[in-house]
């Protein structure tokens, strides 16, 4: 007999069927990237939504965007390894 090896082979299926899969990664994301950027940070910035790939941040400045766009290869290995699946490909900035 063979099942899902992980929860998330259930969970994934049944949030796609009810249509809320892609909000529920992008709250998923809203968590990892405060975490990710740490408590100093957190507070001036946020994931807005995933789009194709590509993961909108809002920041408080456009200091704070070049600092986390030199840092994206970083943060995007965090992020995805925080979901568990190569979710983000690439940041754009916008501001908050």
């Amino acid at each position: 007999m063979t099942g899902p090896d992980r929860l998330s082979d259930l969970i994934d299926p049944a949030l796609r069927s009810l249509g809320v899969r892609g909000r529920v990664r992008e709250e998923q994301l809203r968590a990892a990237l405060a975490q990710v950027v740490g408590p100093a940070l957190a507070p001036l910035c946020r994931a807005e939504r995933l789009d194709r790939g590509a993961l909108l941040v809002a920041t408080a400045n456009t200091a704070l965007a070049h600092q986390l766009q030199l840092e994206s290869p970083r943060l995007i290995a965090a992020l995805n390894e925080a979901l568990g699946v190569q979710a983000v490909r690439r940041l754009r900035f916008t501001a908050l």
